[in-house]
């Protein structure tokens, strides 16, 4: 009987320090989850004043910013408004006004070779632009929008913004069409968003019914793993074409 009793006393004393420490563990849960109550209670009210500030000192600033702003933005409407009418002057129409319009599209062959992790995917075309409205288009312009950017490289008769003169009269005298980038920054534009800006090299304006042609471009495409199509957009745009003109097609290469 007294070997019981002391087993159950055992068995009392074991649970008693089993409770107290799992007391203990609670006390100190709570007391760490006050800590970070207290915590987030002065990170509130750190937050509140900041945002307070914000209203009150940075709203003011910016409200003064954006004023200075659309009252340059309206200077700066008026000035192209005053240059718009001086150049081109007060002008008499009978019937409907000439309007440039433009056909534009991609003339093109692709070369896969038998062994797509040795070579590369090749693309050799032209981009023809044919005035099809009935005014003169100005200082036309192309991108060509490879997509995705890094599946591949676009080469052609392009001379880049910074080389001399010379450089970019013997590529207009070599028996095509000359081509420049229209940025300094061009390699830029090509890694973010695979954009190709280009315009003639010869500021010639394009008169209705003629063309003209990025002639011989070359796109290089590097077949990976994760990659398994490529596509090429070509848009033109010009003075009378501000926001642009899709070509009719588009190049299409899958793997």
């Amino acid at each position: 009987m007294k070997n019981a009793n002391d087993d159950r006393h055992l068995r009392l004393q074991q649970q008693i320090i089993h409770y107290r420490s799992e007391a203990a563990s609670c006390r100190q849960q709570i007391k760490q989850l006050e800590a970070e109550l207290e915590k987030e209670k002065m990170r509130s009210a750190y937050l509140k004043e900041k945002l307070r500030e914000a209203e009150t000192v940075n709203a003011e600033m910016y409200k003064k910013k954006i004023a200075a702003l659309e009252r340059q933005l309206l200077l700066y409407e008026i000035a192209l408004e005053e240059a718009e009418h001086r150049v081109s002057g007060p002008q008499q129409t009978t019937g409907a006004d000439p309007a440039a319009s433009v056909l534009a599209l991609f003339h093109y062959s692709v070369m896969i070779p038998t062994h797509l992790d040795e070579e590369e995917i090749v693309v050799i075309g032209d981009f023809i632009i044919r005035n099809s409205g009935t005014a003169p288009l100005h200082h036309p312009v192309v991108c060509l929008r490879i997509s995705p950017p890094k599946a591949a490289v676009l080469s052609g008769k392009i001379a880049l913004p910074q080389s001399g003169r010379a450089a970019q009269e013997g590529l207009a005298d070599s028996g095509a069409e000359g081509w420049t980038f229209i940025q300094e920054n061009w390699r830029e534009k090509v890694r973010q968003n695979g954009e190709y800006w280009i315009a003639p090299l010869h500021g010639v304006p394009i008169e209705p019914g003629e063309e003209r042609r990025f002639s011989q471009f070359e796109i290089a495409v590097r077949p990976s793993g994760n990659v398994r199509s490529l596509t090429v957009d070509g848009f033109v745009y010009g003075a009378e074409l501000p926001k642009g003109a899709a070509a009719a097609n588009r190049i299409a290469v899958q793997w």
